[in-house]
């Protein structure tokens, strides 16, 4: 690296003398100069078996011991502490707890195979009923993430003290090849004899809607296009056509009144809503309400996650954001009415939505609070939000009333 020239460069020595600066270097230290590159090269070759290349990428490749220290909370921070809480206690009617579960009780291997294969269906922990549905970590963590994962959990949370290792990790891996996510607590019970009686595995995900409202979602009505034309057979979403799936009903509500006064802007979605009555209205929100779907979204904008993440549970005061989780509720699940939930959301979407609060575009906040939130962001910040809001687990059915609070609220 080139040193950039300083005012005291150019201060001559008063005992400088003009041939001093061309003056060669004396042989003994040319000798040790030439030792020392000799000696050091020679030691790199030795200990890397090969050139500087080969043993960078061995030592990055090579995995870190299952009793690392803190590996394991690292991880639980990282990516289970939104749902299940620093502290594993959950978040109530939503996200079953780990501390006092009987599952990270049975032991790390269980908790290996839910974190390879996730889970979907209902589960009942501690006496209580979950609509669980986890995502599989399996391509995100390689076999010694999920043995230290596993291992602390079930240590810190169901009081074992026998780790797995990554060599039973791989098993699992490989025999949970093409077998899907675990069917709610029933299947992991026949798996694990030692469990509580689990909830009957039901694969129906749509609730019940009257002919009118499933004519308006599947076929349309006159000049009302069918919803599922744009939003999905189950309200999932696709790039920036938003999912609708777990939304609270009034929240749905409140945004297609909306798009009927032109408080909210969109052609397309203004002259839809204009030919919805309000029994429309309030049977479509609960229909959208009712549906507990996995999500189709995925971090496609290229956004830096981490800064993502610190945005969605910490928030950037130095930019005068807070933290999205702070109004959202837990995992962004959404606090019902006001605050929809904003995990699984399609992140072309949540970017789109930003860049209209940041530029005018859309302004149907009861408190104006998205748009200062938005103007805060950076361009690359949003995308970087928005990847990692879109990384999350769908929203359980029925969780965005279980945690709703008072208070106005703002819509994004």
């Amino acid at each position: 690296m080139t040193r950039k020239p300083t005012s005291s460069d150019h201060i001559v020595d008063e005992k400088f003398e003009p041939w001093e600066r061309n003056g060669r270097m004396p042989l003994p230290v040319v000798w040790v100069a030439v030792a020392l590159a000799i000696w050091g090269t020679g030691t790199l070759l030795t200990t890397s078996g090969g050139a500087p290349e080969t043993a960078v990428e061995a030592a990055v490749q090579q995995d870190r011991p299952v009793d690392a220290p803190d590996s394991g909370a690292a991880l639980f921070a990282a990516n289970c502490a939104t749902c299940h809480q620093p502290n594993g206690s959950g978040v109530r009617l939503a996200v079953p707890p780990l501390r006092g579960s009987e599952f990270p009780a049975q032991g790390p291997e269980l908790v290996a195979n839910v974190l390879l294969r996730g889970i979907d269906g209902p589960i009942r922990v501690d006496g209580h009923d979950y609509d669980g549905h986890m995502p599989s970590f399996s391509a995100a963590f390689g076999d010694a993430e999920i043995a230290e994962l596993a291992s602390y959990v079930a240590a810190t949370f169901g009081d074992r003290d026998d780790g797995v290792d990554t060599a039973t990790v791989a098993d699992l891996r490989a025999r949970a090849v093409g077998q899907g996510t675990w069917s709610g607590g029933e299947a992991l019970a026949a798996a694990y004899p030692g469990l509580p009686p689990q909830p009957a595995f039901s694969s129906a995900s749509v609730t019940p809607v009257s002919a009118d409202v499933s004519a308006l979602i599947f076929e349309g009505r006159d000049d009302v296009w069918a919803c599922a034309s744009c939003h999905g057979d189950l309200g999932q979403g696709v790039e920036n056509t938003p999912r609708l799936s777990g939304l609270s009903a009034d929240y749905i509500a409140k945004q297609l009144r909306d798009f009927q006064t032109g408080t909210r802007a969109n052609e397309h979605m203004s002259f839809v809503a204009k030919g919805l009555t309000e029994a429309d209205i309030a049977g479509l929100g609960a229909y959208y309400a009712g549906l507990s779907v996995p999500s189709t979204a995925a971090p496609i904008l290229g956004g830096d996650l981490k800064r993502g993440e610190t945005l969605a549970l910490v928030g950037d005061w130095d930019l005068g954001v807070p933290a999205c989780f702070s109004c959202h509720g837990p995992s962004g699940f959404g606090v019902a009415p006001n605050f929809p939930a904003l995990s699984a959301q399609q992140a072309p979407y949540t970017a789109s939505q930003l860049a209209a609060w940041a530029g005018g575009h859309r302004a149907n906040s009861p408190l104006s609070l998205m748009d200062q939130i938005s103007k805060g962001l950076s361009t690359d910040d949003r995308r970087a939000v928005a990847d990692y809001l879109a990384s999350l687990p769908a929203v359980p059915a029925g969780s965005t009333g279980a945690v709703a609070k008072e208070g106005d609220g703002h819509d994004l």
